[in-house]
């Protein structure tokens, strides 16, 4: 299947590339269209060379063979030189060409077209003997008359030309022999060919590749070239086929393509490339991909890639932005389609410069040259057997250049020299040599050089061969030379001028903004010169002037838009001249010193406490206008950091802010301080602050408020009285409430509940009291021991005011147990003995408090009271029973004992200073403590528990009642 696809490709590529005949320019002699003789023309073919499918000439290896791959096609190019016919050629004539086994070889035919006139005078057929049996070629030529009518001539003369026969091998080859012995053939030549089929495994990678230069005939036409006054348009075309990183590596952003004709070697005819042909595409490719696949995708110039071009198109180079895909590039150059070599050479590299291998497998091959024959199947040429051909060629528009004037000399023969003169179209010819000169060398050298061109004083060589020698050479033209001009203006400097040589200036060709074509510098008045811009040939171009931005230079902003300028050449009386059409341009760049800053200081201070980090605020000011503002460090330093823009004078004030805090007195100083502002000319800012280490203090004061005295509080301590047993009497037991050791108060029970005093606080503090029940001894009682009280005294900050918070860990109730004797004894009858009058002090103390004299004075009338005489027979005390109320029943009409006098002088209490009751400083009286007595709503705490019976006090009871009555008789 795939071999049947391929032959069929094949057979229609190899009628595309048959036969090619030359015709001489001079025809003499008339054809006759009725002449019915027609003959072989023998011993004709003067060469067979081998090309691949592109045209490309195949060289033998260091083997002597040919290495090719089986079943791929190639070409034979078959020379041909009717020389010998001359003046005897007619319509009908006929010569053919054997291709022996093993060669497939393809069939087809094609016409043979003269390339002025457009007549077909001639046809090559090729046919197949049959698989691996090689084939024959027949070449007939036709229409003679109507190309002399065409031509105005009578005769045919100096005929040659070619013709191609596509085959391949089917089969591998190791070596064979093959000969080349037709009739046609003047002598016979021998080919020795290896074939094999490549089927194993990939050697490298291949980065790139070129392919292509085949001659195709196609209308064609460039503005381009012809604003630099080359050939602009023809009919012919060499095809020239890129692949760009074949494999898809990852070669980084912006791949360089790079693509030379080789122009400067006499063995390829000069070519430009077509600008406009190019075209680039994103594709899927392999190793032998060799035309644009179906699924390419057409890049856009500018967008995915950018295109350099040198100044007459003769280079070019292609950044890919991606250099992860692959790539296929088509473009066409032109061609003189007349049998002579055409080469195209292109190597790829990294961003950084980096020049890749063709193949990875080949390290050392950096570069590849594609090379092909200019000549285009069905084309008529004259024929240069024997002589040799100058092709002489501007150097920079590549057109014919006339009037040349060389001498060919034999180099081993000084007397076989000659001169030519190139023609119109740039061609010089010599003289047909006799064989005997075949393969001998010949020097050339330019003699005179036409007008506007240099003398090219190199010698060079050729040797001459049987179907001729051609050199291509080329005349440098003498340039016209010519100054490009700009201004420079800089914004924002007083004058608006740069500094003599301050910026640099780019010229480019538009084409190419890679290698600029001249540099300049900008001189003190804002001129830009570049100067002796050559140009080469007549036309118009244009340049591109860039600043050269890739140098920052202080304060300034560059103009980076590339400025346009037209250049107009033409000959003028045989001399090139060129003149700037276009206005001048002006770079416009702005200058801004870079900004400064300035550091102003003060110092605070502040007595009365330590410093504390941004306490206090500063202004800074220029007039009235705050120009900054800072806080203080710890360390009492303060700092101003102003920016400045613009150069200028300034005078600032330094004030302190006047601030609420408590007891802070504020400075009220206030300090100038004065920066001087320049630009050094270097696009930078400076500032100066005159006396920049001055102090510049400002002192605060700091006095500590009096903090106010919290609103006092107080607290009650209260405690739960039990006795279980019988029923409990008031004011039966005593306690007593100390803080540490201190004794603050003392209290009896009444209705149940032990109520001290109430104790006052004005400071916050936790206060831990203890309560004891005094043991009085009384029979049948077990008594409680003591309980303690906390008081935790607070301020409430909101309202500056003590609150008290009592706590009882232990519980506030005091239990006592009575427990009755089992035996009691009876009480005897009693025999009060009334107390006697109290005596009265000699010298009483006065009582603040409204206290009758303890003796009063008796009513002028007094009926004395007798002293109350106590019951002479009482009733004594039933027998006790076996529950015998622990309560003894008192006078059933009991005379109430009126309030008794206070000590005169009462033994104090000792204060306790750290809790401050409210109890007034008193010193410990030594005396004898007397019976304690409860005094509610006094400081004085009394003791109690001195009392051992009921009879006290029933005794205390009577003697209150005796003396009552007493006072009452009297006041009666």
């Amino acid at each position: 299947m795939l071999k049947s696809k391929a032959l069929k490709m094949l057979s229609k590529f190899s009628a595309l590339a048959f036969a090619i005949l030359g015709l001489a320019s001079v025809l003499v002699g008339i054809v006759k269209a009725d002449n019915p003789v027609s003959k072989e023309l023998t011993q004709v073919i003067t060469g067979i060379n081998l090309l691949d499918a592109s045209d490309t000439k195949q060289n033998v290896s260091s083997e002597g063979d040919f290495s090719l791959r089986t079943n791929l096609a190639y070409k034979l190019r078959v020379t041909f030189d009717l020389k010998q016919y001359n003046e005897d050629l007619n319509n009908g004539d006929y010569f053919t060409f054997d291709i022996p086994a093993p060669m497939a070889v393809y069939e087809g035919s094609q016409d043979l077209i003269d390339p002025t006139t457009k007549v077909t005078i001639g046809e090559a057929e090729v046919t197949s003997n049959g698989t691996d049996q090689g084939g024959k070629a027949k070449i007939t030529l036709k229409n003679l008359d109507k190309y002399l009518e065409k031509t105005g001539g009578d005769k045919v003369k100096d005929v040659s030309g070619n013709f191609s026969v596509s085959f391949r091998f089917l089969k591998d080859q190791n070596k064979t022999r093959i000969n080349f012995n037709s009739s046609s053939l003047k002598q016979e030549v021998t080919h020795i060919y290896s074939s094999k089929t490549i089927d194993g495994p990939k050697v490298g990678t291949e980065n790139y590749a070129k392919i292509g230069g085949r001659a195709a005939l196609e209308s064609w036409n460039s503005p381009r070239l012809a604003e630099i006054g080359s050939v602009s348009k023809g009919d012919a075309v060499s095809n020239w086929r890129v692949r760009v990183n074949t494999e898809k590596q990852d070669l980084g952003q912006n791949i360089v393509l790079h693509d030379t004709i080789p122009n400067d070697d006499t063995s390829y005819t000069p070519a430009q490339y077509i600008p406009e042909t190019l075209k680039v595409y994103k594709a899927n490719i392999t190793v032998g991909t060799s035309a644009v696949p179906d699924d390419a995708v057409l890049l856009t110039e500018g967008q995915d890639y950018a295109v350099s071009w040198n100044e007459n198109y003769t280079s070019f180079d292609i950044t890919f932005k991606d250099g992860t895909t692959s790539y296929f590039v088509t473009y066409n150059t032109t061609t003189p389609n007349d049998g002579t070599k055409v080469a195209n050479i292109a190597a790829l590299s990294l961003a950084d410069g980096t020049k890749l291998a063709q193949n990875t497998s080949r390290p050392g091959a950096l570069s590849m040259k594609s090379e092909a024959t200019s000549l285009i199947s069905g084309t008529i040429v004259a024929s240069t057997a024997y002589q040799i051909k100058i092709h002489k060629t501007d150097a920079f528009t590549l057109e014919p250049v006339q009037g040349a004037v060389y001498t060919v000399t034999a180099a081993d023969d000084a007397s076989e020299t000659t001169e030519v003169t190139t023609n119109e179209k740039g061609v010089a010819l010599t003289r047909t040599y006799d064989q005997k000169w075949k393969g001998k060398t010949f020097r050339i050298k330019e003699k005179t050089a036409p007008a506007g061109y240099k003398l090219d004083e190199k010698e060079y060589t050729v040797k001459l061969g049987a179907a001729g020698s051609t050199i291509n050479l080329t005349d440098e033209p003498v340039p016209v030379v010519f100054n490009v001009t700009a201004k420079k203006v800089v914004e924002g400097r007083t004058d608006k001028l740069p500094k003599a040589d301050e910026f640099t200036f780019n010229l480019y060709t538009a084409e190419n903004l890679k290698t600029p074509v001249a540099t300049a510098k900008s001189k003190a008045d804002g001129t830009i010169t570049f100067e002796n811009i050559e140009l080469k040939g007549a036309g118009t171009y244009r340049y591109i002037i860039k600043e050269d931005t890739s140098k920052a230079i202080d304060g300034i902003t560059f103009d980076e838009e590339g400025k346009e300028v037209t250049v107009t050449a033409a000959f003028q009386g045989g001399v090139l001249k060129a003149s700037v059409t276009s206005a001048e341009p002006t770079f416009t760049n702005t200058y801004k010193a870079a900004s400064t800053d300035a550091t102003i200081k003060a110092t605070k201070k502040i007595t009365g406490k330590a410093l504390v980090a941004d306490a206090y605020t500063f202004e800074l000011k220029e007039k009235d206008t705050v120009v900054a503002t800072a806080k203080n460090t710890a360390s009492g330093e303060v700092v101003f950091n102003v920016n400045y823009t613009e150069a200028g004078e300034h005078t600032y004030t330094i004030t302190e802010v006047k601030g609420d805090e408590k007891g802070v007195t504020y400075s009220t100083e206030s300090y100038t301080v004065e920066v001087n502002v320049v630009d050094n000319g270097q696009g930078q800012l400076v500032a100066t602050v005159k006396d920049a280490d001055a102090e510049r203090v400002f002192t605060n004061t700091y006095t500590a408020p009096v903090p106010p005295v919290p609103a006092a509080t107080s607290a009650t301590l209260e405690f739960t009285k039990e006795l279980t047993g019988r029923a409990l009497v008031d004011g039966e037991f005593q306690f007593e409430l100390y803080e540490d050791t201190n004794k603050l108060d003392t209290k009896t029970n009444q209705a149940g509940k032990v109520t001290f005093n109430v104790i006052n606080y004005d400071a916050e503090g936790v206060h831990t009291y203890t309560v004891k029940e005094v043991n009085a001894g009384a029979t049948g009682i077990t008594y409680d021991t003591e309980k303690t009280v906390k008081v935790t005294v607070t301020k409430d900050a909101a309202t500056n005011a003590l609150k008290a918070a009592v706590e009882y860990p232990a519980g506030s109730v005091f239990k006592n147990i009575y427990t009755p004797d089992p035996n009691p004894t009876p009480d005897p009858a009693p025999t009060p003995t009334p107390d006697p009058a109290p005596t009265p002090d000699p010298n009483p103390t006065p009582d603040p408090a409204p206290t009758p004299d303890p003796t009063p004075t008796p009513d002028p009338a007094p009926t004395p009271d007798p002293a109350p005489t106590p019951d002479p027979a009482p009733t004594p005390d039933p027998a006790p029973t076996p529950t015998p109320d622990p309560t003894p029943t008192p006078d059933p009409k009991p005379t109430p004992d009126p309030t008794p006098d206070p000590d005169p002088t009462p033994d104090p209490t000792p204060n306790d200073q750290g809790t401050k009751p409210n109890v007034p400083e008193q010193t410990e009286d030594q005396k004898p403590t007397p019976p304690a007595t409860e005094e509610k709503g006094q400081a004085e705490l009394p003791n109690t528990g001195e009392a051992t019976s009921i009879f006290s006090a029933i005794g205390f009871v009577v003697l209150a009642l005796s003396g009552l009555v007493f006072f009452v008789k009297r006041k009666a």
